[in-house]
């Protein structure tokens, strides 16, 4: 994108809408395409059929059957340009969707925005509720940074970028991240295909029964990939498989010369049936277990090459690159079970370990073998090739040498296609918003330090930046001020971009800087009725958690507390409150609290070390409504509105009549 702007100078809304046209009149010629491949095989085949039958009513048998199959090759060729035709005009029309998208981000407009990703999605994370900040913070559900950036279409890639969204990441990974993502960010053309790859793979994303979800299928199919073959356990029917196949097309080629009787054929098959019969169940079980159906695993090919070819340079791009190439000596193990010899399946990725494949190579050497095990599911041709040539036991000799080839690589290169979306994600975000900035993780600061920190959520024409620094350790910021003036958007702005910079991402400031932090808040509390938690009891536990982190090992602590223990009296709250921020300030964290008690940080102790700030709001004169400038100030809040708006709201005056 900055490549882009440096040619055009042209704001990021112009080059998405400059792209999504270009995009939309690529599909419509596309459509052209497959309009004309679909008139073309209609009339092929019309011309074919009559053709032939004037050939053969005329007696000319031989002519009649060149002319049929000269027009099955020809309507191979049409069926193979109509394919790719549909396929070249699909991912067209999601480069153009995904550009519409991109303008959709920047004006915030979400109803214009695809759906948010279920969350947490990564292994072993916990829920929203008891995550650190992920419910405090809005990191998902609707209007939340995952609605925001969650563009990744494949399942790894969403489960990464929610990742790096809950667990911050150490310095020099970020700064890593930090490289890619400004890299990929002027990189239109990739990020665009990559993601109508990862979305065409997510359309196709719809295993078989319906209720498999494709994460449950990727798992099973990883769990096959990882884990023992089946024919080590049964060499004898290898072993036969290498026997009976050349005995059978013998005995069908004697006998249909006539050189050998009909039982000459019959024994040679019924031994087939006798020793493959009884273990078709099994067979066809790990075909099963290898088999994802449509999860996304045997489609992630085309992604994979776009990866393998990508134009970037950075470090990161450059890693990944190498973990979908081959590894050395990956060609030469064989599967346990599989023989010298073989025939049909296994002859059809012979020389397979003649060299390592990368990963799009495997990918779609597997896509080939799981091709050929779907004729079990046609009857008709199923039978005869598994009774003659051992079909089944060849297709799964050739699975297991794959396996034992590149099974244990499966689930790299999926990481690697989630960690390319992750980064495309965030690149996508710096692209939105050339007036954001990279940060600058330093473990050897003491504060939190941004300059025009603004809310990332918000629009940016109605964003209100405002300079912010948090820390040293033995201080807090004291925000105060009337409601709806900022307070907890400010707590929140602080966080989201904190989230943004340890996960490698841009941040909504011309400046931030700060160390390696443990976000913790404590803004968004709810009671149990269930589990008979109270609001006060649960926002004392929310401080409890709190406390123990800031406690706890490096990294330090960023805490984030909106009005504390609200739940209870004014009096016991403000002592509570006191006690709560003694016990932070005697920690190495650092943090913000917001407060209407204009009378908390009155103890002398926690005068000396508040920092206090403030938002207001001003009256206009000629209708008396509250307005807000959203301007962080120095100082105590002077000010309060609740009985204005409570005037305003109908419901009393105030004077408090």
């Amino acid at each position: 994108m900055q490549r882009e702007r440096s040619r055009t100078n042209a704001p990021p809304e112009a080059v998405y809408a400059d792209r999504a046209e270009r995009f939309d009149r690529e599909a419509v010629a596309q459509q052209r395409a497959v309009r004309l491949y679909g008139r073309l095989r209609l009339a092929l085949f019309t011309a074919s059929i009559a053709g032939a039958w004037w050939l053969f009513a005329t007696g000319h048998g031989t002519p009649a059957w060149l002319l049929l199959a000269a027009s099955a090759a020809l309507f191979v060729v049409f069926v193979a340009r109509h394919v790719a035709a549909r396929l070249r005009m699909r991912r067209a029309e999601l480069m153009a969707d995904f550009n519409r998208e991109g303008i959709a981000r920047i004006a915030r407009t979400w109803d214009d925005l695809r759906p948010p990703p279920d969350a947490p999605a990564a292994p072993g994370s916990a829920p929203p509720r008891d995550h650190d900040y992920a419910d405090d913070l809005d990191l998902s559900g609707h209007a939340s940074l995952l609605h925001l950036i969650g563009v990744c279409g494949t399942p790894p890639g969403g489960r990464t970028l929610q990742a790096w969204l809950l667990e911050a990441a150490d310095p020099d990974t970020v700064a890593l991240r930090q490289d890619a993502v400004a890299e990929m960010a002027g990189a239109l053309d990739f990020r665009d295909g990559l993601a109508a790859e990862g979305r065409i793979a997510a359309t196709r994303a719809q295993a078989p029964p319906a209720a498999v979800s494709p994460e449950a299928a990727e798992a099973s199919f990883l769990r096959w990939a990882e884990g023992e073959g089946w024919l080590p356990a049964h060499r004898w029917l290898r072993a036969a498989s290498f026997v009976l196949p050349p005995i059978n097309v013998a005995a069908i080629s004697l006998c249909s010369l006539g050189m050998v009787p009909i039982p000459a054929l019959v024994w040679p098959l019924l031994i087939s049936a006798l020793v493959l019969v009884p273990r078709w169940r099994s067979i066809h079980a790990v075909f099963e277990a290898a088999d994802d159906g449509e999860s996304g695993v045997r489609r992630y090919a085309p992604i994979l090459r776009h990866l393998r070819d990508a134009p970037l340079d950075s470090r990161y791009a450059a890693a990944l690159r190498e973990r979908l190439g081959a590894e050395p000596g990956a060609g030469d193990r064989k599967a346990a079970g599989a023989g010298p010899g073989g025939s049909s399946a296994e002859h059809s990725v012979a020389g397979e370990r003649a060299r390592p494949r990368n990963a799009p190579e495997e990918i779609a050497a597997l896509r080939r073998l799981l091709d050929m095990a779907e004729v079990r599911r046609s009857p008709l041709v199923h039978i005869p090739l598994a009774l003659v040539l051992h079909w089944d036991v060849q297709v799964l000799a050739a699975l297991e040498r794959w396996k034992a080839r590149s099974g244990s690589r499966v689930r790299g290169w999926l990481g690697a296609v989630g960690e390319a979306e992750a980064l495309a994600a965030l690149a996508a975000l710096a692209a939105d918003h050339p007036d954001w900035t990279m940060p600058v993780l330093d473990p050897e600061a003491r504060t939190l330090k941004a300059r025009a920190l603004g809310h990332p959520l918000l629009p940016p024409q109605e964003c209100v930046r405002n300079d912010v620094e948090i820390g040293p350790a033995g201080s807090f910021l004291l925000v105060t001020g009337s409601n709806m003036s900022g307070k907890s958007t400010l707590l929140r702005a602080a966080g989201l971009n904190a989230v943004l910079a340890q996960a490698g991402g841009p941040v909504c400031a011309e400046e931030l800087r700060m160390p390696p932090l443990r976000i913790m808040t404590s803004i968004r509390i709810e009671d149990s009725l269930t589990e008979g938690v109270s609001y006060f009891l649960a926002g004392l536990q929310r401080l409890k958690g709190v406390v123990d982190a800031a406690a706890g090992p490096r990294p330090h602590t960023l805490y984030l507390l909106d009005e504390i223990l609200q739940g209870t009296n004014s009096a016991e709250r403000r002592i509570a409150a006191r006690t709560v921020l003694r016990q932070l300030l005697a920690t190495p964290a650092i943090g913000a609290v917001t407060t209407h008690d204009l009378s908390l940080g009155d103890a002398d102790d926690l005068t000396a070390r508040a920092v206090a700030v403030h938002f207001t709001e001003s009256v206009e004169d000629d209708d008396e409504e509250l307005t807000f400038d959203y301007r962080l100030r120095r100082g105590i809040a002077t000010s309060t509105n609740a009985l204005r708006l409570l005037e305003m709201a109908g419901l009393g005056d105030a004077d408090g009549r």
